[in-house]
């Protein structure tokens, strides 16, 4: 390393400090007090980082740069190669993927000093990959025998390139006499061709890079020969009934036969996603296809002349099907996707409308055809009128008038979550309905914890049944006027139990007792912040907080008591462990 000037410096300064010392005549008084100036050692830094052309896919890529450090000489400074952003080498150098061609390169290096301050700022350089090729080719082009009319005519051929790139979209043209009568890879050649010289030309073309489109190349010519005889034939193919579950189908199509030979038992297949279900003319569509892939084929024969059978034909289209997806919870939104079905537009509607089932506001709230996100008409709407009901989507469509779903009825692969209200003699779940927000988050220095809504008395049951009992039952219980909802209460220790077996704690209550910064407190600043534009008394039903009833702690406030904390308004207090409380648990996040 080549030294400083301000290293000279200090060495002639250390020196000078040296014989003023020793000339002092004065033994017994102390040597001067002299101050070196301070060095500041700062971090190294790069410049000029360089990708070295040329980028060619496949071929070795290297970059370059300038190490400065006014002190340290330079350690093993870092590099990184990355391909749009996904980093695939640390090294100076590396292959490009052969596949790279006009994907955004970046190179980038992190000055790292042997000594001093060892790390200084990244810096990066980027560029487009761009190769450079010659041209693709085509060798060994074959047009499959024999060559008559009526049938499917094809070709075979190698395409090379020098370079390894997957062939793109290659032209084709197949000619008779000259004139071109198909761009596709098989043709099937008119009658009125026959006797004309049949040539095929392709045209190579590559998937990436310079150079892409080779040269022509072409056949030789090949008569177009008589055909023996022609095939019965299918055409427009449809189905005869509107394909919705339950519906019987039938296929209708005309029958072709050049020679004109008539119809005999032509064959019928009716598939679902692939599979084979009947060979009768007709088929009625089973209860559980809604949404599958329908296909029907029919294979025509004819009663005289050679061949008497003819090609399959198919026709598909996706089975009618209405389907709402996502989270039955306050502020979720469900999807609607609509098949097979065409809405009534009429008079300006959309066709579609969305509605909640509360009998004292039943407006409609959206006509939205792709989603709906359950939140009020206006900003500071009450909760209570949307949680704890059910979602209503009603669909008014052409072919089968008006279809109306209730979100908590699908299946909860489809509309998941939602408040459970009601269970069966066997614990299962027969009633659900829009529930509160389920947590709150709250970040701090990079931790976030969840403070998650207290149960009602259905969610209670079902948790201590599926923990085997670990996870104790509530208490009591208090019901919400407002909006019907039967929530759990606790006393202290069975509260604390029912979060710790579940993996959680109770929260302390962040006024008090601030051992942690997640407390109630904290979370109800959180909670006012983020709903800013709700009075407390329409926001609290939307998280699930029960009116005129505290929450628990974890705070201690003498033997036998607990700090608790009301969440609706923010005020803290205390009451005896034996006393029932709500409880909201809290769990940290990975």
């Amino acid at each position: 390393m080549t030294e400083s000037p301000l290293s000279s410096t200090f060495s002639i300064l250390t020196v000078l400090l040296l014989i003023l010392t020793g000339c002092n005549d004065d033994k017994t008084s102390s040597p001067p007090d002299i101050t070196l100036p301070a060095i500041e050692n700062e971090a190294p830094t790069v410049t000029k980082v360089t990708i070295v052309p040329p980028t060619q896919p496949g071929e070795s890529i290297s970059g370059q740069y300038t190490y400065s450090d006014d002190w340290d000489a330079e350690g093993t400074s870092l590099f990184s190669w990355s391909i749009d952003d996904v980093t695939i080498a640390d090294t100076l150098s590396f292959i490009l993927p052969s596949d790279s061609e006009g994907k955004k390169l970046a190179f980038c290096v992190t000055p790292v000093a042997k000594t001093g301050v060892l790390t200084g700022s990244e810096k990066c350089s980027f560029v487009s990959i761009r190769g450079n090729y010659t041209k693709p080719t085509i060798e060994a082009l074959v047009v499959s025998s024999p060559i008559t009319t009526d049938i499917i005519v094809s070709a075979t051929y190698n395409f090379v390139d020098e370079f390894g790139r997957a062939e793109g979209e290659t032209t084709r043209s197949w000619k008779v006499n000259d004139s071109e009568i198909s761009t596709e890879e098989t043709v099937t050649i008119p009658k009125e061709h026959q006797g004309g010289m049949l040539t095929l030309c392709v045209t190579p073309v590559a998937s990436i890079g310079n150079n892409a489109i080779g040269d022509e190349v072409c056949s030789e010519g090949v008569t177009v020969e008589a055909k023996a005889g022609s095939a019965p034939s299918i055409a427009n193919l449809t189905f005869a009934n509107f394909a919705k579950a339950g519906n019987e189908l039938s296929l209708s199509y005309d029958f072709i036969d050049d020679d004109g030979d008539a119809e005999a038992n032509s064959s019928f297949a009716w598939f679902i996603d692939d599979a084979e279900l009947s060979q009768a003319a007709s088929f009625t569509l089973p209860s559980d296809s809604e949404g599958k892939l329908l296909k029907g084929c029919v294979t025509p024969f004819a009663q005289t002349g050679t061949p008497v059978q003819g090609s399959e034909e198919c026709t598909s289209t996706t089975i009618a099907d209405i389907v709402i997806t996502g989270e039955l919870e306050l502020l979720q939104t469900i999807d609607l996707a609509i098949t097979g079905y065409t809405l009534n537009t009429e008079n300006g509607a959309t066709g579609v409308s969305w509605k909640l089932t509360d009998p004292n506001w039943p407006y409609e709230r959206s006509t939205d055809i792709n989603a709906f996100t359950i939140t009020g008409l206006f900003p500071t709407e009450d909760a209570i009128y949307l949680i704890a009901h059910d979602l209503q989507v009603c669909i008014d469509t052409n072919e089968s008038g008006e279809i109306c779903l209730l979100a908590s009825e699908q299946p909860t692969d489809e509309i998941t979550g939602g408040l459970p209200t009601e269970l069966d003699a066997d614990n299962k779940i027969t009633k659900r309905v829009i529930s509160p927000v389920s947590f709150v988050d709250l970040t701090i220095s990079g931790v976030t914890k969840r403070l998650h809504r207290p149960l009602n008395t259905v969610e209670s049951t079902l948790l201590n049944i599926s923990s085997g009992g670990s996870v104790p039952l509530h208490t009591s219980e208090y019901t919400d006027i407002n909006t019907g909802i039967i929530w759990t209460l606790y006393d202290w220790q069975t509260g604390a139990d029912s979060c710790n077996n579940q993996g959680k704690v109770l929260p302390v209550d962040g006024v008090n007792d601030t051992s942690d910064g997640f407390g109630l407190e904290q979370y109800y600043q959180q909670v006012i912040s983020d709903y800013s534009q709700f009075p407390y008394s329409h926001f609290y039903s939307a998280l699930g907080w029960q009116p005129n009833t505290y929450s628990w702690t974890s705070s201690l406030y003498s033997a036998g008591n607990h700090y608790d904390y009301y969440l609706i308004t923010g005020d803290d207090n205390w009451t005896a462990d034996t006393n029932t409380q709500a409880i909201s648990c809290l769990s940290t996040l990975p």
